[in-house]
């Protein structure tokens, strides 16, 4: 026992001995230690510092840039305000001849919009985007007390920003948004434009394919671009995918960039694809009846999709007053060379019975007659008439042979009665463009199709 104690007491004395340490040296190593930490900490520090008043500093010069281009922006306006040409085009892009001349024709195009007093140059900028050298702003300004918006591109030289003419590279980022049948396509500068465009578009073919049989529609696919040669166009029109050059490209609704000039094209494109799908892509033959019962159907349908007046009247007097099936049911029937006497199949009754409004299919009457007297298609004219009139007939032919310069009509009121002897006659009242009397034509019901009697 005494021997294990021994060698316990040794091992103790040892661990003692190397744990030992001088404390002044201890000491200078901790301060070492400490020193180099707070060394460390100050380099961080400083470095962070550095990195924060880098920050600030480009902060401050984006921020001063900024605000010289907003500055710029309201000087060219107060320009346009004014009247002073050469300050507008101070800031222009002075290297481009091209653009100089554009921006002389706008700035005459504004002058005439403030002596009409249909502008206000409100100066409002809505948007700014800044990539380096070059900028983009969405101005603001009110056109007969609506608010439109113009996509203006800056450059940034010794001399300033500078306007110059748009640039599609700088149109931000593509993205997309989406619908249950509508996929679209566009860059930053068309967000909300894009937004409304799925949105409206995917209303338009549910309300389509309800009143149409639409079969195996594909997914319509919209693409929108900075630049393009038409407003809108079928890329490929069998796959449904159609091309909308972004409105600020020109000029745009501040709150409806899809506004109502835009929405009545692409409605058209896409009440005719409907109805080709529905009729299996029927094309109607010029200048059969079928041809204007087509074109109605499709203005009809374009007017139900925006609400807008296209000058559908027979369609929608026949939907009104006999059902909304019978737009699918005349499709249906349609041949190439239908005649207006289908029209009894779908109103079942006579024509000189039906609750119908003629006004536009007796406008285009008039306005084919004249077409087909330029082209000097005899046949073809002459069966607009009726012929069994003898008085009628001559009058045709005098008008024929004269030639006369065509005129626009416009109805303005229709009476369908009866003449003496029992036959339906349809009375229009019609204007001539430019006419300052009003003039009636007569129209005899032959076979039920309404034809010239006068």
């Amino acid at each position: 026992m005494s021997r294990i104690r021994f060698e316990w007491n040794v091992e103790s004395q040892q661990v003692e001995r190397f744990d030992s340490e001088d404390p002044q040296a201890k000491r200078r190593r901790r301060r070492n230690m400490l020193l180099l930490v707070a060394l460390v900490c100050t380099l961080l520090a400083a470095i962070a510092l550095g990195l924060m008043f880098v920050r600030q500093r480009i902060h401050e010069v984006e921020t001063q840039f900024a605000q010289l281009l907003q500055d710029t922006v309201k000087a060219e306006v107060a320009a346009l305000r004014i009247g002073d040409l050469n300050s507008f085009l101070h800031v222009q892009n002075p290297n481009n001849l091209a653009w100089i001349n554009h921006q002389r024709a706008m700035f005459q195009l504004y002058s005439d919009l403030k002596t009409d007093g249909a502008i206000e140059l409100t100066g409002s900028i809505l948007a700014v985007a800044i990539d380096g050298e070059r900028a983009r702003v969405l101005v603001q300004e009110n056109i007969n007390e609506l608010p439109y918006t113009r996509l203006w591109f800056y450059r940034r030289s010794g001399e300033g920003w500078r306007h110059i003419a748009p640039d599609p590279s700088f149109w931000g980022e593509a993205s997309t948004v989406e619908s249950a049948s509508v996929l679209v396509h566009y860059r930053a500068v068309d967000q909300e434009f894009a937004r409304q465009v799925s949105a409206i578009l995917q209303d338009w073919i549910n309300s389509g394919c309800v009143i149409l049989d639409c079969g195996d529609l594909p997914r319509l696919i919209i693409d929108v671009v900075p630049e393009a040669a038409d407003a809108a166009a079928w890329i490929d029109e069998a796959a449904l995918r159609l091309q909308i050059r972004s409105p600020y490209n020109h000029i745009a609704r501040a709150d409806t960039p899809f506004d109502g000039s835009l929405q009545l094209l692409v409605s058209r494109m896409l009440a005719e694809r409907l109805v080709n799908e529905h009729t299996g892509h029927l094309t109607a033959a010029y200048p059969h009846d079928a041809y204007f019962l087509r074109n109605a159907a499709i203005a009809w349908l374009s007017e139900v999709f925006t609400r807008l007046d296209s000058g559908a009247a027979l369609m929608r007097s026949l939907v009104q007053n006999y059902g909304d099936d019978k737009i699918a049911q005349l499709l249906t029937q349609l041949s190439a060379t239908s005649d207006m006497s289908i029209l009894e199949a779908v109103v079942d009754e006579p024509l000189e019975g039906a609750d119908l409004d003629w006004r536009d299919f007796i406008e285009w009457r008039l306005q084919l007659e004249n077409e087909l007297i330029r082209a000097r298609r005899q046949n073809e004219w002459l069966s607009l008439y009726d012929t069994s009139d003898e008085n009628a007939r001559l009058a045709a032919y005098q008008r024929y042979n004269d030639s006369a310069a065509a005129q626009d009509y416009r109805v303005l009121d229709q009476l369908v009665w009866s003449k003496p002897d029992g036959r339906p006659q349809l009375r229009a009242t019609v204007q001539a463009t430019g006419a300052d009397g009003e003039e009636i034509i007569l129209f005899n019901l032959v076979n039920g199709v309404w034809k010239r009697a006068s």
